[in-house]
């Protein structure tokens, strides 16, 4: 295509968005809101994810080792634990000192005070931090430790695990479905704008194949303009969706509210993700806006 040829079209683009202003304002208006409601279930994802981890980490796997075990197999163990895959760290408690760690918790009403070594009834342990504490990876590692020679028992947070499951399954299940609900009514929301722009220049498209004009040469300003208004769009809901983060970021770390609070050091920086979610909004602003002038352009090009 010759420079002359792209220059009329790119006007021709910008063009139509002029003249349709008020149609073309709308659009922007729809498709800001949709991408800052898409941008702002991606954050509250990342976030619960990020909140979701900071809690497995509460949570760890207790195994605890049979008695009459050397040194040597109690090491063993502790080799063959930290080979498994999902296992974040591994921390040994030995009897003297699972025994002193319940004598200082008070809560068996002096039972265990003055007990000798010999006496002692607590086995040693591993406690286990593992890098996912989601259900199925639980049972997982769970049935490997099992596995191995010289546990007698183990302890895990099931239950923690399987409401750890649930929130993610439901955040990423729910973010999905809003996201293509979004998508779908931005298409149509441009796809609608541009159809207004091809009957109000019916005549001139109708003039244009009488001399020769192409399809193709035709449905590119309209293209153009769909794409327009996709970035234009997407920079508006990328700096929006910034300050409205920023401040919503300022609030927690604010308040006083100590489950806030707690969940505040978790949280998501806007820098770290504002590269790829600048990419991200710019790319689907004009993947929306030119599939959704090929709608209506091609349906309504035979004039």
């Amino acid at each position: 295509m010759r420079g002359s040829s792209f220059g009329y079209l790119l006007k021709s683009g910008f063009k139509n968005l002029y003249h349709n202003r008020l149609m073309s304002a709308a659009s922007i208006g729809v498709l800001v809101a949709c991408m800052i409601l898409i941008g702002g279930a991606a954050l509250l994802s990342l976030n619960v994810r990020n909140i979701v981890g900071v809690a497995g980490e509460e949570n760890e796997v207790v195994v605890f080792l049979e008695d009459g075990l050397s040194q040597d197999e109690i090491e063993q163990i502790g080799i063959s634990i930290n080979k498994l895959g999902n296992i974040e760290d591994v921390d040994y408690v030995s009897k003297e000192e699972a025994l002193k760690t319940e004598q200082e918790k008070e809560k068996w009403g002096g039972l265990l005070d003055g007990l000798s070594e010999e006496d002692n009834p607590l086995p040693a342990s591993y406690r286990i931090h593992l890098v996912d504490i989601t259900e199925n990876k639980l049972i997982r590692t769970c049935e490997q430790l099992a596995k191995i020679e010289g546990i007698e028992d183990y302890n895990a947070p099931y239950k923690e695990a399987s409401i750890l499951t649930d929130i993610q399954n439901a955040v990423t299940l729910v973010g999905f479905i809003v996201v293509v609900i979004l998508i779908v009514v931005s298409i149509m929301i441009i796809a609608n704008t541009i159809k207004i722009t091809v009957f109000s220049r019916s005549k001139e498209i109708y003039i244009m194949k009488l001399v020769g004009a192409t399809d193709t040469f035709i449905r590119l300003p309209f293209m153009i303009e769909g794409i327009l208004i996709g970035v234009i769009a997407a920079m508006l809901a990328f700096g929006i969706l910034w300050l409205g983060y920023d401040y919503a970021i300022q609030a927690v770390q604010t308040t006083t509210s100590s489950w806030l609070s707690i969940t505040s050091d978790s949280l998501v920086e806007f820098e770290d993700i504002a590269a790829y979610l600048l990419g991200f909004f710019a790319a689907m602003g004009a993947g929306i806006g030119m599939f959704g002038s090929v709608i209506f352009v091609r349906k309504h090009l035979k004039v």
